[in-house]
């Protein structure tokens, strides 16, 4: 058994749909959450700019005393967990393997989308993770990068609708029966998502697959905390505290959400 916190990292606000999973799934676990909302979006940059901002998370939630650390976004998965994983010595878990995971146990006509930010769709990372799974699905990629900073400015529902819509337009006519959300800030936009696609099309979230991959990988290493643990919950943020109090609030359900502000170079 083990009490220190979950560490979970994101570009922005979008993480917070994997925590969300996280808690219901584990809700001893204690964690502490970073996103990175000064230097967001992070799929149009260099691997080498991901995996140093991604570094420098990563090195503030190790402060942090964490116990495992979740790459709660798709980008940072795709560009720098392979290196960084050789760095440090705790786990780390990603959302891509866990959604590649989940697409290819449930498309029933082997016919997959994903939509996902613009570097993670360039290095066919989810193309890649699905067909390991299942050479014979088609994979159908599409990158998305009008959608992360309209979230992040918590745009209204018909616009964010108006702007799933126009995403997705140049596949819509394709007979994929499974769409993967493969950046976590789409599951906060997932009803804009389901109108636009109808109940022929199953979304994969792959926070679900990683909350139970992280509870399997924490029960099998020992880490789990123990049923009396009082759990703690820490939100940080690199960008405007006041917007990702906002939107944390809205996205948990949580009227108490309170994140701390952090100045990358000069707080860790």
């Amino acid at each position: 058994m083990n009490n220190r916190p979950i560490g979970l990292l994101d570009s922005g606000v979008g993480g917070l749909s994997v925590v969300k999973k996280v808690l219901q799934k584990m809700p001893h676990e204690s964690t502490v959450f970073i996103g990175d909302n000064a230097n967001i979006p992070y799929g149009d940059k260099s691997q080498a700019d991901i995996i140093d901002l991604t570094r420098q998370s990563v090195k503030f939630l190790l402060s942090k005393n964490v116990k495992l650390i979740i790459f709660a976004c798709n980008t940072a998965t795709a560009a720098a967990m392979a290196t960084i994983q050789r760095e440090i010595s705790q786990q780390i878990v990603g959302v891509i393997q866990s959604g590649g995971l989940l697409a290819a146990q449930t498309t029933q006509n082997k016919n997959v989308a994903v939509v996902a930010t613009n570097y993670t769709i360039s290095h066919h990372a989810y193309q890649q993770e699905i067909n390991f799974r299942d050479p014979e699905i088609k994979v159908t990629e599409l990158a998305a990068p009008k959608l992360v900073p309209l979230i992040e400015q918590d745009a209204n529902e018909a616009t964010c609708l108006e702007a799933v819509k126009s995403t997705l337009a140049p596949i819509i006519t394709q007979k994929f029966d499974t769409l993967v959300l493969g950046c976590t800030h789409y599951p906060l936009i997932k009803a804009q998502f389901a109108q636009t696609l109808g109940d022929k099309v199953r979304l994969v979230d792959p926070a679900d697959q990683v909350a139970q991959y992280t509870a399997n990988v924490m029960e099998r290493d020992g880490l789990l905390s123990t049923a009396d643990n009082r759990p703690t919950h820490e939100y940080y943020t690199t960008g405007d505290v006041a917007m990702f109090n906002e939107l944390g609030s809205k996205f948990l359900n949580d009227p108490a959400f309170k994140a701390q502000h952090l100045i990358k170079g000069e707080d860790y």
